[in-house]
């Protein structure tokens, strides 16, 4: 008797603290909402390599005389709904002394794994434990639908896309025996959809989209399934459907009362738009999105975001003033992070030109970016610059005698004319180099210029003779000779003609900006550069200047492409890579670039 009234005033005393002093977890996204367009990507990801440490799982045996596990395991499950960071504690805090039968330790594995993911945790500690409740749960049994629900949800956090969604289709086919358990399948529904939608299986996500759909009864989840057929129409391109149903799911988190929510989804309808270029209602949803953020929530992202929406809208005040609201948050900043809004404010200071504001954040700019690259440096050379500062104060103070004043004084002015002869003639080395590239440059566009007059030229001497053959059927046999010789020597200049075109584009300082990026090595993709908005304008007047006749011929040719879309097809014709290509649309993952390419195919086959 004794030994069971402790465990009940445990118990008591765990439910007590998790009442008053642990906050339950607002959940979102992680049990059953589907991606939005910008989250399409983002999963649980461990560490590659690095398993984390397992639970103490309690023995399995014969039941315990006093029933402590039992008690527990009730407990749990109470707590689970309402608050289930109280029953994660409580069943960690289940001894590992205790003995469990083979149902008492399926029914642990299952409150596990779902308190754990409810805490949004990782559920690969629960991986051996799944195995367990999966080896009692026989296929008639609901509870092995939600064995396989959370099986099925370790696997995406472990990156095995088929096994997961192996899992998730026996749990459904399970489920179906159980119409009364909506929640169980709609969880399926939505883990399944959201894995279809990252491995690019776009329909069948929309058919699972569309079926989860029909299991949303509250407003909140109504708004989560929309959102995810939101995110499938915009995929394929029907721009109309997307819209209309991310407006819809903003409807319906907007009566749910759901801030977070609310905020997410005005957010993505206005990058939606600032894409379609529609710049006011762009700014209309991202001025809802900053109103329903927290108090407490960083806003610097949003202050930043409205501020480059008035930049496109050429309302350079507007767009300084957010931009500065944005660095007002600078505590919340990483270091590459300010540095890029301080560049990109010193864009908009040169465009209102400022120069005096523009150089100091380009100095700003620099001493962030000094200060990130040298905080990246191991401990040791942090040391050796302390060391270094040490002896140069050491020095400072011997160097104070007048007979060393004055051999530094002579030693600093050899340095100086030694300095002023090495950059003399390093810029009359570069001013002789910079002659002779404008010459390569001046001959190669003469040249270039004199290929395009041959070839128009030619093609109207071929149009002539082709003319003139249909008159003179007589001669028709030395016209095609000589159309033939002259086809020819067309395509041989287009070659010349193409060749010198590539060359000249690798001159200029805008292909080399984008060589360097694409050489860039990081592990992680967030860290790559790309090219700033201004950057990006020069890029599309080099190529459109330089491919004005390949562009002209490929508009006429295919209507639909957008000004991007060719862009897209010159940057890949010079042979630059997806991820380059995305770097130059100021991206970082090549993914963006694919979807690129799928929609011009299908505009390119809407055009003939």
């Amino acid at each position: 008797m004794a030994l069971q009234k402790a465990c009940s005033d445990f118990a008591a005393s765990v439910q007590q603290l998790s009442a008053h002093e642990l906050r339950p977890l607002t959940q979102i996204f992680r049990t059953f909402a589907p991606h939005s367009q910008q989250e399409v990507n983002e999963k649980r990801y461990t560490t590659p390599g690095i398993v984390p440490p397992r639970r103490p799982v309690p023995a399995i045996g014969c039941l315990p005389p006093d029933g402590r596990a039992e008690a527990l395991l009730s407990n749990a499950d109470s707590l689970l709904t309402a608050n289930p960071d109280s029953a994660l504690r409580l069943l960690e805090a289940l001894p590992a002394t205790i003995e469990l039968t083979r149902r008492e330790s399926a029914r642990y594995a299952l409150l596990l794994a779902q308190a754990t993911d409810k805490c949004e945790k990782p559920l690969l500690p629960c991986d051996s434990l799944l195995d367990v409740a999966l080896d009692y749960y026989d296929d008639d049994e609901r509870e092995r639908a939600v064995a396989l629900l959370y099986k099925g949800r370790l696997e995406i956090e472990m990156e095995q896309s088929e096994r997961a969604i192996g899992f998730l289709l026996e749990g459904l086919e399970i489920i179906e025996k159980f119409p009364e358990d909506v929640e169980t399948k709609r969880h399926l529904l939505s883990s399944l959809g959201n894995e279809y939608y990252d491995a690019q299986l776009y329909e069948k996500a929309k058919k699972a989209y569309n079926e989860l759909y029909e299991y949303c009864f509250t407003d909140k989840d109504k708004a989560i399934a929309l959102s995810g057929l939101g995110s499938y129409y915009s995929i394929i391109e029907k721009e109309d459907s997307a819209l209309f149903y991310r407006k819809k799911a903003l409807d319906y988190a907007q009566i749910s009362g759901d801030s977070t929510i609310i905020e997410m989804y005005a957010s993505s309808l206005s990058r939606e738009y600032c894409w379609k270029e529609k710049y006011d209602t762009a700014l209309y949803y991202a001025k809802i999105s900053l109103q329903w953020l927290p108090k407490n929530a960083k806003r610097y992202i949003h202050y930043s975001n409205i501020g480059n929406i008035f930049y496109y809208k050429d309302n350079l005040d507007s767009a300084v003033y957010y931009m500065n609201k944005s660095l007002e948050d600078s505590i919340y900043f990483k270091s590459k992070q300010k540095a890029s809004i301080l560049f990109d404010l010193a864009n908009i200071k040169e465009e209102q030109k400022d120069y005096q504001a523009t150089v100091e954040l380009l100095y700003q700019f620099i001493e962030i970016a000094d200060s990130t690259y040298f905080s990246e440096q191991s401990t040791k050379i942090q040391q050796l610059i302390h060391q270094y500062d040490i002896k140069r104060k050491v020095d400072q103070e011997q160097r104070r005698s007048k007979y060393l004043l004055k051999n530094v004084i002579g030693i600093f002015l050899i340095l100086c004319l030694v300095l002023i002869v090495f950059f003399q003639y390093r810029i009359n080395k570069r001013d002789r180099q910079r002659a002779i590239n404008e010459q390569k440059l001046a001959q190669a566009q003469e040249k270039y210029n004199n290929l395009r007059y041959s070839i128009n030229e030619s093609q109207r001497i071929i149009t002539l003779l082709r003319k003139e053959q249909s008159d003179f059927s007589q001669e028709a046999e030395k016209y095609r000779q000589e159309i033939t010789e002259r086809e020819t020597a067309i395509e041989r200049l287009k070659t010349e003609k193409e060749g010198l075109r590539t060359w000249l584009f690798k001159q200029s300082s805008i292909y080399q900006k984008v060589e360097k990026l694409s050489k860039q090595k990081v592990t992680n993709k967030k860290e790559l550069t790309v090219l700033t908005n201004h950057e990006q304008k020069v890029l599309k007047e080099v190529v459109m200047e330089l491919y004005a006749d390949y562009i002209s011929d490929t508009k006429n040719q295919y209507p639909l492409l957008t000004d991007e879309d060719l862009l897209c097809l010159c940057l890949e014709k010079v042979g630059f890579s997806n991820q380059t290509i995305a770097l130059c649309f100021g991206n970082t993952d090549a993914h963006v670039v694919a979807q690129r390419k799928y929609r011009m195919k299908e505009r390119m086959k809407e055009s003939k």
